[in-house]
């Protein structure tokens, strides 16, 4: 099964793709990037590390949705997933750094 892009979720919901809890979960996600971003632009010091880490966090959040689990706070958990994708690319970008000293 393919994913629809966020923009045409109303249409794969009416065919059915999706079940109601995934379907809540990407409108949530969805309506949670805008701060996501911010948030992390913040943390790497960069509009554009922030994008890259937003769209790493937004897929490491699909790919760890659980099946059966509930999740009792989406928006914390997704903030935790892209808090953590920021903390990597900060500790690539010092590691990335010593080497070139």
């Amino acid at each position: 099964m393919t994913i629809a892009p966020l923009d045409d979720l109303s249409i794969a919901r009416d065919r059915g793709e999706f079940d109601a809890r995934y379907l809540a979960f990407l409108t949530t996600v969805a309506d949670l990037r805008p701060s996501l971003h911010r948030y992390c632009a913040r943390m790497t010091g960069s509009v554009a590390d922030g994008e890259d880490v937003v769209q790493d966090a937004m897929i490491k959040a699909l790919e760890a949705f659980p099946g059966e689990a509930e999740i009792s706070n989406v928006e914390a958990w997704v903030f935790r997933i892209a808090h953590n994708c920021a903390l990597d690319l900060l500790r690539r970008r010092s590691r990335q750094q010593a080497w070139l000293i």
